[in-house]
């Protein structure tokens, strides 16, 4: 049971966008009593690892939500900021009898040219 187990993980975890092996949970959820020779001990210790993580995800899901909203905020703001980079730098290099469709493409195409990222940071 180990080694299937341990060769799961082993091939799933490349799948797997983290650095860290999946949590893989040995137990049987069934109501009836235990075969004879089963891992007795092995299996409601990993029904009770699943269930305390589980409680554990339920009580973190607000802290999630919360992170999440913080995440997306600081990524809107950086957009707002970047934007703003680009509008006040647009609006210092336009001229009366300029091409502002040309002006524009030159910021978007070149914007080391222009320092956009400088003032971003």
């Amino acid at each position: 049971l180990m080694r299937v187990q341990s060769a799961l993980i082993w091939n799933i975890s490349p799948l797997l966008s983290s650095a860290q092996p999946p949590v893989m949970y040995t137990t049987s959820l069934w109501s009836l009593p235990f075969e004879s020779g089963a891992p007795v001990r092995l299996l409601q210790a990993q029904e009770r690892a699943l269930l305390r993580d589980l409680r554990s995800a339920i009580d973190k899901r607000i802290e999630n939500k919360i992170a999440s909203a913080r995440r997306f905020a600081v990524r809107a703001r950086n957009h707002a900021k970047m934007v703003d980079c680009y509008l006040t730098t647009y609006y210092n290099h336009k001229s009366l009898f300029g091409n502002k469709k040309q002006i524009s493409d030159q910021i978007i195409e070149h914007p080391q040219n222009y320092h956009i990222y400088e003032g971003l940071s």
